[in-house]
């Protein structure tokens, strides 16, 4: 067998596998179970990017980007999965986590406030997440301390998508079902209704679909795949396993199994 073989059969397995998470359906067909469903398959195909980042920056080659879990996932969904949108700053969660630490009479505040208000007729229907939010270097002027950068870098969608992928794994159900609502292609913002108290905003719901944690799996494998053949890496060496079966799945069900105890 050819390296080249070995990354077509290793890569090909992956989108096997995700393809048949894209087919669960639940059962019974009822609201609660649907959303369940849902919130599984994004935690499988998140675990399969997740993993592909591990095998990308490797401990022996980047040892400090090992120690720093969500660096890493971060750096590989940026350079790998082809989601310019990620590098966006989400207003709608910057503003709140200003409230939150007091910072409500900043400038930084006011020009997030501003942004928003022009958005805020607009509720009952889905806005792309491209449709409100902005870079983070048109936000920096506005910073006044190293508090507000950070804020402003921590609201960034790479670093939010990795705090909703610890969501879905750990509190499936708990605090993240208000992003399953809808479910459309992009990520998007909704509310329900439009504030009518004076002086305050619409609250905006944050959603990762489904259709997008596909689409980040399907160009990150595409890319490891170039990867490997530009390295001429052959994947199976990266995971120690002889039978050939990625570490986050169960063995195919044609390899034998030792039924001796």
């Amino acid at each position: 067998m050819t390296t080249l073989y070995d990354i077509d059969k290793f890569c090909d397995y992956f989108e096997a596998q995700v393809h048949a998470i894209d087919n669960l359906e639940p059962h019974p067909v009822t609201e609660e179970s649907i959303t369940q469903v849902r919130l599984y398959k994004k935690t499988l195909v998140i675990s399969a990017i997740d993993t592909l980042a591990s095998l990308r920056f490797l401990q022996n080659n980047y040892k400090e980007l090992n120690r720093q879990k969500k660096a890493r996932f971060m750096r590989f969904v940026a350079e790998y999965s082809e989601w310019e949108n990620g590098t966006l700053i989400s207003i709608p969660y910057l503003m709140d986590q200003l409230t939150v630490k007091n910072l409500k009479g900043s400038r930084l505040y006011e020009v997030l406030y501003d942004r928003l208000s022009t958005h805020d007729k607009s509720a009952g229907k889905p806005l792309n997440i491209e449709l409100i939010d902005l870079k983070a270097e048109a936000l920096l002027n506005f910073a006044n301390s190293e508090n507000e950068e950070h804020l402003i870098h921590e609201s960034q969608h790479y670093s939010l998508l990795y705090g909703y992928k610890n969501c879905i794994a750990q509190e499936v159900g708990k605090h993240c079902g208000v992003m399953e609502a809808y479910q459309y292609a992009q990520p998007h913002y909704y509310s329900y209704l439009q504030n009518s108290s004076p002086g305050k905003l619409t609250q905006w719901h944050l959603s990762y679909p489904v259709e997008h944690f596909k689409n980040l799996f399907f160009c990150s494998i595409k890319n490891m795949k170039r990867h490997f053949i530009k390295t001429n890496t052959n994947p199976y060496s990266l995971i120690g396993d002889s039978r050939g079966h990625s570490r986050w799945w169960e063995p195919l069900a044609s390899a034998p199994v030792n039924t001796q105890k």
